[in-house]
C-alpha cells in the first residue's frame, strides 16, 4: 500500500467526517428501529415495504463489503474470469426471482418457518438453524474481518494489531446498532448504503473512464497491456489455469455464486417483509436491475485497477486481490483525495453494518423461533427481547472469531458459506416448495447431508491446508484438489433428498396391505402411519 488516509492531509477533518456518519447511523437505528416491540414488526416491519423500498434493500443486502472490494481485485487479476464471477452474482437475482413468490406465500420469515409449511415438526426447525448459523456466521466473521482492514488502511493505520482493533472496535460498534435495527430499521440503513456505494463508486468509475476520454476501447486495451497477460487476458482461465482442475474451480465458482449468494438467509427474510407474494416478485426485479447497475460500475473498476495500478502491484498485496480498490482510488483521488477517500471509508462502515445486521437479525430470529421457539406465555415483548439477545450473542461471538482469527486466510468463508447455500437451502426450498413426492426424512437428509458434505469436502480442501495461503499452511492433510467446492458439494444436498424420499415413498408402498398409500407416510410428520 502506497499511501495512507493522512497522506492527503486534512485528516482531523476527514476522521471527524467519518466519526460524524457513525453517529448518524447510531441515532438512525435508534430512531427508526427501536420501538418495534412486536415480532412482526422487529423481523418483517409488519410487511409494510413497498416494492422499491424493499427492493433497493434488498440490493444493499445483496452487496457485502466482500462484494464492494473482492469483484474490483479479482477482474483486475483475472479479466474474462472476474467478469465470468460478476455475471454468476447477477444471475443468482434471477434464481430469487424465481423463489420470491412462493417464499412469500408461506408467510414464514425464517428457513425453519418455511418447511414447516410443508412438514411440521421440532426436528425440521432445528435443521434450518442449523443451516442457518453455519451459513450466517462464517459471513459475517468475513464481513467484520474486512471492514476491520479496510477501516486500518484508510485511517493510516496497516499493522496487523491496529487492524485487529479496528475489527473489534467496528464489530463491537455494529454490533450494538444491529441489536436496535429490526427490519425497518435495517431497510433504511441498507438504503443508505446503496446511495452512499452507488454514488462513490460511480464518481470513481467516470474518473476512470475520463483517464481514457471516455473510451472504452482504449480503456480495455490498456488493461489488458496493464494485466500482464495481453490479448490472454479477456481469455477463461487466467486465474485457476487451463487444466482441468482449473475448469473445474471456475465452473463451481460460477455455481456457488450463480446457485449460493441468491438463497441467503437474509434475502429470504427481506422476502418475507414484501406486502404480498407480487410485491416481493417486484422487490427482487428492482434489486436485479440495481445489481446489474453497480455490477458494470464494479467492472469499470476492475479493468481501471488493472490498467492505471498494474495486475502485478496489485498481486504483490498478497490479499488475493482486495486491496485493488484501494490502490485504485490511491492513483485517481488526486487532490480531493481526503473527502474521496473519506467518502470510501463512510461506504464501507455503512455496507458492513447494512450487511452484519442482516445476517445477525436473520441468525438471531432463526435461533430464537427455530432452535427454541417461544413458549405459549412468552408475550410480543419477551420475543422480541429473546431475539435481541440472541443476535448480541450471535454478533459478539462473530466479533470474537473475526479478531482471534485477524492473521489467518479466512476470506474462503466468503464462498464456503455461498457453497453451504447452494448445498442445502437451494436444494431444501426447491424441494419443499415444488416437489410432492418430498417426504420429511428427505428434507432433513438435503439439510444435514448437504451441511455436511460441505463441510468436509471444504476442510479436506487447499483453502485449510497444504499451500501458503491456507488456513494452516503448516499442514498439508488434503485430497481435494479443488479451493472451491460447490461442484462438488451441491450434487450432495440434492441427491440426499431425492434418494431418501424416494426410498421413504418405495418403504410407504410396500406397508401398505393393497400396495396403495393407506398406510404410507404422514402428510405433515413424514411417518408411516
Amino acid at each position: 500500500m502506497t499511501k495512507t488516509f493522512a497522506a492527503y492531509g486534512g485528516f482531523g477533518t476527514s476522521l471527524t467526517a467519518f466519526l460524524l456518519v457513525i453517529i448518524a447511523a447510531f441515532f438512525l437505528c435508534l430512531i427508526v428501529g427501536a420501538g418495534e416491540d412486536t415480532v412482526s414488526g422487529f423481523l418483517t416491519a409488519n410487511r409494510t415495504l413497498a416494492s422499491l423500498r424493499n427492493g433497493i434493500a434488498m440490493c444493499g443486502d445483496y452487496i457485502s463489503v466482500t462484494a464492494l472490494l473482492v469483484p474490483v481485485g479479482t477482474i483486475a487479476l483475472a479479466g474474462q474470469d472476474g467478469m465470468a464471477f460478476t455475471a454468476s452474482s447477477i444471475a443468482a437475482l434471477i434464481i430469487l426471482l424465481l423463489l420470491a413468490e412462493p417464499v412469500r406465500r408461506t408467510g414464514a420469515f425464517t428457513l425453519g418457518g418455511v418447511f414447516t409449511t410443508r412438514f411440521t415438526g421440532r426436528p425440521v426447525r432445528a435443521a434450518a438453524a442449523v443451516v442457518t448459523l453455519l451459513v450466517c456466521v462464517p459471513l459475517t466473521v468475513v464481513q467484520l474481518k474486512v471492514a476491520g482492514d479496510a477501516t486500518a488502511y484508510l485511517l493510516g493505520r496497516n499493522e496487523p494489531a491496529a487492524a485487529q482493533v479496528c475489527t473489534a472496535l467496528m464489530g463491537l460498534l455494529i454490533v450494538s446498532f444491529a441489536a436496535f435495527d429490526g427490519m425497518r430499521g435495517t431497510s433504511v440503513i441498507e438504503t443508505v448504503k446503496v446511495a452512499l456505494a452507488f454514488g462513490t463508486f460511480t464518481i470513481a468509475a467516470v474518473i476512470v473512464l475520463n483517464r481514457f476520454d471516455f473510451g472504452l476501447g482504449t480503456l480495455l486495451q490498456q488493461a489488458a497491456s496493464g494485466s500482464g497477460r495481453g490479448e490472454a487476458y479477456f481469455e477463461p482461465g487466467q486465474l485457476y489455469g487451463s487444466t482441468f482442475v482449473g475448469g473445474a474451480e471456475r465452473l463451481s465458482v460460477c455455481l456457488t455464486l450463480a446457485l449460493g449468494t441468491g438463497v441467503l438467509p437474509p434475502l429470504l427474510m427481506r422476502i418475507s417483509a414484501s406486502r404480498t407474494s407480487r410485491t416481493a416478485r417486484r422487490s427482487v426485479r428492482h434489486a436485479l436491475i440495481g445489481f446489474a447497475a453497480f455490477s458494470l460500475v464494479l467492472t469499470i473498476l476492475g479493468l481501471g485497477a488493472a490498467a492505471l495500478v498494474g495486475a502485478r502491484k496489485i498481486a504483490a498485496t498478497g490479499e488475493q486481490g482486495y486491496p485493488a480498490l484501494f490502490l485504485l482510488f490511491d492513483t485517481i483521488a488526486g487532490r480531493g483525495g481526503g473527502a474521496f477517500h473519506t467518502l470510501f471509508a463512510c461506504a464501507v462502515f455503512v455496507t458492513a453494518l447494512g450487511a452484519v445486521s442482516g445476517l445477525t437479525l436473520s441468525a438471531a430470529a432463526s435461533l430464537a423461533h427455530d432452535l427454541r421457539p417461544p413458549s405459549p406465555r412468552a408475550t410480543e415483548e419477551d420475543q422480541v427481547r429473546a431475539t435481541r439477545w440472541w443476535l448480541a450473542a450471535v454478533g459478539i461471538t462473530s466479533v470474537t472469531l473475526a479478531v482471534l482469527m485477524h492473521a489467518w486466510g479466512i476470506l474462503f468463508f466468503a464462498s464456503y458459506a455461498a457453497a453451504m447455500a447452494a448445498s442445502t437451502i437451494l436444494p431444501a426450498l426447491v424441494y419443499s416448495l415444488f416437489w410432492k413426492g418430498l417426504s420429511r426424512r428427505g428434507l432433513l437428509a438435503t439439510l444435514y447431508a448437504g451441511a455436511a458434505g460441505c463441510l468436509l469436502l471444504q476442510f479436506f480442501s487447499p483453502t485449510v491446508s497444504g499451500t501458503a495461503t491456507a488456513l494452516f499452511p503448516g499442514h498439508d492433510f488434503h485430497w481435494i484438489p479443488l479451493e472451491n467446492i460447490a461442484v462438488l458439494a451441491i450434487p450432495v444436498g440434492f441427491a440426499a433428498g431425492w434418494i431418501t424420499s424416494r426410498l421413504d415413498r418405495q418403504t410407504s408402498t410396500r406397508l401398505s396391505p393393497r400396495g396403495g398409500l393407506l398406510a404410507g407416510l404422514d402428510s405433515k410428520t413424514g411417518e408411516t402411519r
